[in-house]
């Protein structure tokens, strides 16, 4: 192969992915696509006869999570041009995440689910060869995790999948009595779908160390804010996991795990490429590139702008759908930390004759398709269409407003 068409290895620490100055070059904003570029590059997606829409939901995973910028996914193409030792690669590209996030370690996983897989087996097995190969026997290990009952969801497989058994709680006494000689950890989970918990994770943090046992973070959805990826591991959280492929705008299959070093360590040791029980959550150099990648560029920009411009593009369907018979607009608040913008339109389903669900269908069956939410999925007391600017390109915002319009004055 001729040197011109490969990357060498001196061009490739030379790019954005020279650790660790990479903060510097990638410290530019990412350059947006636009509605009619989405759609013009689908073809990969037409030839195999699969419908691509505008996302007006946020980065659900069933709904194929972000879009990533133009900068992760050349580092990625980058990152493909050679092989590296994954061991290494894991290692440098723990440190600069460690540094840019303020833990003690970190490195890349297959998602949040797989972090949260990884700290349990630290938490249980450790580093010892001959646990880690009898997970999910946990014979001989502590083989429990105290976790708040409104904090229990589908996602917590990733705990019980190592073998442990969750032991719900509510109140902070209710905790403390859980925790005996059976407790690998404690768990936490910040989500919408996890509120009405009575503990808060400070209490948390500090019930659990006073017993003796870390605390393990889901904080898979919580960016923004971007303070958020430095908060928790500084508050006492021994274990915390994030999704890449969620408002990080990385790759789909990746995530996060920041902690204690020697936790880190632990949870590392379990992870592929060993062969131990977390060998099927297998992540390869180029999402561990663009990861970083993606990190980088988004703790480099202007989150307060770019904030504003959620708010406008959502002003902007607000002001074009104004006069609509009966019609109104509102911002959700947001009581988790990830502080979200989001709109809810609601009318009079009876005078248009148009409900909810009809909106939604139509919204999906046009062209584009257009996904949106039922409000009432996140809050009983909300109400109406939900749209989230999060993965809206510029201008997609005014095609769901001039379709929303269109649906409930069809003669106009």
């Amino acid at each position: 192969m001729k040197r011109s068409s490969r990357v060498s290895r001196r061009r490739f620490v030379g790019t954005s992915l020279g650790l660790p100055a990479a903060g510097a070059a990638l410290a530019q904003s990412p350059q947006p696509l636009h509605a009619a570029s989405r759609f013009s590059t689908a073809s990969v997606y037409q030839r195999l006869g699969v419908r691509p829409f505008i996302n007006a939901y946020g980065t659900s995973t069933p709904l194929s999570g972000t879009l990533m910028a133009p900068e992760v996914t050349k580092a990625m193409v980058e990152a493909s041009h050679n092989f590296v030792m994954l061991d290494d690669l894991q290692e440098k590209v723990g440190k600069r995440l460690a540094e840019l996030t303020g833990a003690e370690a970190a490195f890349v996983t297959t998602g949040a689910s797989a972090a949260l897989c990884l700290a349990t087996c630290a938490v249980t097995a450790g580093d010892d060869p001959e646990k880690m190969k009898r997970l999910p026997d946990l014979t001989g290990m502590k083989s429990e995790i105290v976790i708040q009952k409104a904090h229990r969801n589908p996602n917590d497989h990733a705990f019980r999948m190592v073998g442990v058994k969750l032991i719900e709680a509510e109140t902070a006494d209710e905790i403390r009595r859980a925790i005996t000689n059976k407790t690998a950890a404690v768990a936490m989970v910040l989500s919408h779908n996890s509120l009405g918990h009575q503990v808060k994770l400070e209490q948390m943090i500090a019930i659990a160390h006073q017993a003796g046992v870390p605390l393990i973070l889901d904080a898979a959805a919580e960016i923004p804010p971007p303070e958020n990826l430095k908060r928790f591991v500084p508050m006492g959280a021994d274990l915390v996991a994030f999704s890449g492929g969620k408002n990080l705008r990385g790759p789909q299959p990746s995530g996060i795990l920041t902690g204690r070093k020697d936790l880190i360590a632990k949870a590392y040791a379990n992870s592929c490429p060993r062969d131990y029980f977390a060998r099927i959550a297998k992540v390869g150099k180029e999402e561990i590139i663009g990861l970083l990648a993606a990190v980088e560029l988004y703790l480099s920009q202007d989150h307060a702008a770019q904030r504003r411009e959620y708010h406008a593009k959502l002003n902007r369907i607000s002001e074009h759908l104004r006069g609509v018979p009966t019609l109104f607009t509102e911002l959700a608040p947001n009581d988790d930390y990830s502080h979200s913008p989001r709109l809810c339109i609601q009318w009079d389903e009876a005078k248009l004759g148009v409900t909810l669900d009809q909106m939604m269908s139509r919204l999906w069956e046009g062209e584009p398709a257009i996904y949106a939410t039922d409000m009432r999925k996140y809050r009983p007391h909300w109400k109406g269409l939900g749209i989230f600017p999060y993965n809206l390109l510029p201008g997609e915002e005014m095609i769901i407003a001039r379709r929303v319009r269109r649906i409930l004055t069809p003669a106009g």
